[in-house]
């Protein structure tokens, strides 16, 4: 090997050492940057008032003070609540994978006149915004009663009322092979026994991504209940967490920001838990939908 070679391979090694280098302090800062705000909440939960009002804002607090965790469960009674949001999002996420897998497979494995036509009506409506539908949804669920019920909350996702999913879960559906569906035919399988005996068992991965969604998006879900809810046994978390938002100590009148942040950590924990289990279905989700450019 000459010396030119030599010299030549070092550059080489030193560069992707370099480059290596690099990528990993920019991930450092990355990490960083977007785990600080998780990172002020927990330390901020454990702080008095008076670290939190302490100018310039100091990170690490004097003292731990492990009182605001059970002070902020029991000065609302997020039990209930915790229990409520469940009740709303485990509804959602059945009705959601149950109706939007039908409407899906039908957009998808089925031939019926207009199907196009329709599934274009079925897309055109992700254009709408949901401020567009909200007072005529209202006036139909006052009229129907369900206003102060968690019916507004739950019953709209069982007649397919997400366009995304249906969208994602058709696009799903087209990568299966048709043969499947012949072979289910001659062993004397009904539609629904394709749909439900063949294909959604191999939908596994996209319903998980979905139903990922779907638990993040109506846990933390605050305008619905607000709007369709005004008895204090059928809150959620979220209204729970508005409630501590203006709360005091009813010791020394002082304000209690770092319970409001107690709160926000346990009532984030559901989140975290299902992100951390479903993160490789979740980032398959986010590459698919990429893909089939939702």
């Amino acid at each position: 090997m000459t010396a030119s070679t030599a010299s030549f391979y070092r550059g080489k090694a030193f560069r992707q050492r370099l480059r290596r280098g690099t990528a990993y302090v920019l991930l450092v800062m990355g990490f960083v940057w977007f785990s600080f705000p998780l990172l002020w909440m927990v330390l901020g939960s454990f702080k008095s008032f008076a670290d939190l009002a302490t100018i310039p804002p100091r990170i690490w607090p004097s003292s731990f003070h492990w009182e605001n965790y059970p002070h902020a469960w029991t000065i609302v009674p997020f039990g209930r609540y915790f229990i409520n949001t469940a009740i709303i999002t485990g509804a959602n996420i059945i009705g959601i994978i149950a109706s939007c897998s039908l409407v899906a497979y039908g957009f998808a494995r089925q031939r019926f006149w207009g199907r196009n036509f329709f599934f274009g009506v079925m897309l055109s409506t992700m254009m709408l915004p949901s401020w567009v539908t909200l007072i005529p949804q209202f006036l139909i669920f006052h009229a129907l009663g369900w206003v102060n019920t968690w019916y507004p909350l739950t019953v709209p996702a069982f007649f397919a009322t997400a366009a995304s999913y249906i969208f994602l879960l058709r696009q799903f559906f087209l990568t299966l092979p048709l043969e499947l569906d012949e072979a289910a035919k001659l062993d004397g399988c009904s539609r629904f026994g394709i749909y439900w005996r063949i294909l959604m068992p191999l939908c596994g991965p996209i319903v998980a991504t979905i139903m990922i969604f779907t638990f993040i998006s109506h846990w933390n879900d605050f305008f619905g209940p607000l709007i369709y809810i005004h008895r204090a046994e059928l809150y959620t978390v979220s209204i729970g967490l508005a409630f501590l938002r203006n709360a005091v100590s009813l010791d020394t009148g002082e304000p209690v920001q770092a319970l409001l942040l107690a709160a926000s950590v346990f009532c984030s924990l559901p989140l975290l838990v299902v992100f951390f289990v479903g993160q490789k279905y979740f980032v398959r989700g986010i590459a698919l939908t990429g893909r089939t450019g939702m």
